[in-house]
């Protein structure tokens, strides 16, 4: 505990040297930050529904997630409040704490309950971060650089899932396909896998992050925030079309990463047989499209500003590949590579597509637009079990991405919709 403690002073003095006033010096830590809690976030985002199926089992993993998509919602309403009582920056230390906690639980959990409950709070709380980092970015940006600055800012939170998936895989070494019903011979089994090892090394993430608030915006001055009435702000929301049909879009993107992020894990190891190795290595090559191709997406739309015709041509592809991805059966490593890529190349213009239309077109106080916008990574999970149990009524577990691959079309529809500047 005393080098613990001797390392985290060395650091914040080392840091504390640096110009903290600059706007160059805070937007570069923020990306800095973001791309640690990026790594930390990710690292276990993909085994999520996989170490919680080991207790509910496939058919019941949605609603779990579905409760912590509720309490996430319920917290981010709550964030305005929060924002204008304690301030972005001690906000923010407390959620990291409440995570660092769900985490610890998680690693180390004494009951099967106590797991459950810790990934509630992991739910609720995760997010938030998110949210935390864009309200700070949107205090250092300027309309005429949103898309460049929302471009480097999803390279930077998209650089991590790139590499996680490969060294979780990596990490989790035996095969959790035994699991049976929930109970200590679960949690004995889960230690052995490895899980532990990965909560832990996400909490070990947070401390660099930490770090770098208090060093660099201890004494940010918050601007005021207005109030937040959730009614009223919800019907501003919807009365402002291009607003919401951004909103709808951005939905239906966050949609298909939290089917794929529950299902495609399960899928690949469970019913077409790779192993955790390789599903990691499918996983990262999947994310690359992120990483080679947002910042430069970011800055294509600061000088055309064809927001609208990049989310149409992105929800295009992700429809198209994911109706073709049920009639893929044979366990090819390539063939998955490929697919999955091509989907997320699609997944990428949409990204950064919503992303830059919606802040270019809003106050960097409106944090009330801000808690809804980011409740599309959320609402999700609360679609999800619906969507999925009919399906799964209907067809067998691979044609459930026919179904998803379908909705995608919707996007075009609200695409459609937006009116360009």
């Amino acid at each position: 505990m005393l080098h613990y403690n001797i390392l985290i002073l060395a650091m914040e003095k080392l840091l504390s040297k640096l110009t903290r006033t600059s706007r160059l010096d805070a937007v570069l830590m923020i990306f800095t930050s973001v791309f640690i809690v990026s790594f930390h976030f990710f690292f276990i985002y993909f085994i999520n529904s996989s170490y919680i199926t080991a207790f509910v089992g496939e058919k019941f993993v949605s609603i779990i997630f579905a409760f912590g998509a509720i309490l996430n919602i319920s917290l981010l309403l709550s964030a305005p409040k929060l924002l204008r009582k304690h301030g972005l920056i001690h906000m923010t230390f407390g959620i990291v704490a409440l995570e660092a906690l769900s985490l610890i639980l998680l690693a180390f959990p004494l009951h099967p309950i106590i797991a459950i409950l810790a990934f509630f709070l992991h739910m609720a709380v995760s997010s938030v971060l998110m949210y935390c980092l864009d309200m700070l970015l949107e205090q250092y940006s300027t309309r005429d650089q949103m898309g460049s600055m929302r471009g480097m800012f999803l390279t930077m939170w998209n650089i991590p899932p790139v590499i996680t998936p490969f060294i979780a895989g990596l990490i989790l070494t035996n095969d959790n396909s035994h699991f049976r019903a929930a109970g200590e011979t679960v949690l004995s089994q889960l230690y052995e896998v490895g899980y532990w090892k990965i909560y832990i090394i996400a909490a070990v993430f947070l401390i660099p992050f930490t770090i770098i608030l208090r060093a660099y915006f201890s004494d940010f001055k918050d601007p005021e925030y207005p109030k937040m009435n959730v009614r009223e702000t919800i019907q501003k929301f919807y009365s402002n079309k291009n607003i919401f049909d951004v909103f709808a879009d951005r939905l239906l993107l966050n949609l298909y990463f939290a089917w794929s992020v529950v299902y495609i894990p399960i899928y690949l190891h469970n019913h077409i047989g790779f192993t955790w190795n390789q599903v990691g290595i499918i996983l990262s090559c999947m994310l690359l499209p992120f990483v080679l191709f947002q910042r430069m997406i970011g800055k294509l739309q600061d000088q055309k500003h064809q927001e609208k015709s990049l989310l149409i041509f992105g929800f295009l592809i992700i429809s198209v590949a994911t109706i073709i991805q049920p009639f893929i059966t044979t366990p090819s490593m390539l063939a998955w590579i490929l697919i999955l890529f091509v989907a997320h190349i699609g997944a990428a213009f949409v990204e950064v597509s919503s992303e830059s239309y919606f802040y270019r077109h809003i106050s960097p106080t409106n944090s009330g637009f801000i808690s809804l916008f980011r409740m599309t990574r959320t609402i999700p999970y609360l679609l999800i079990p619906p969507l999925v149990g009919l399906s799964l009524l209907l067809l067998p577990f691979n044609q459930m991405f026919l179904i998803l691959g379908c909705i995608m079309f919707i996007g075009v529809r609200y695409a459609f919709l937006i009116k360009e500047d």
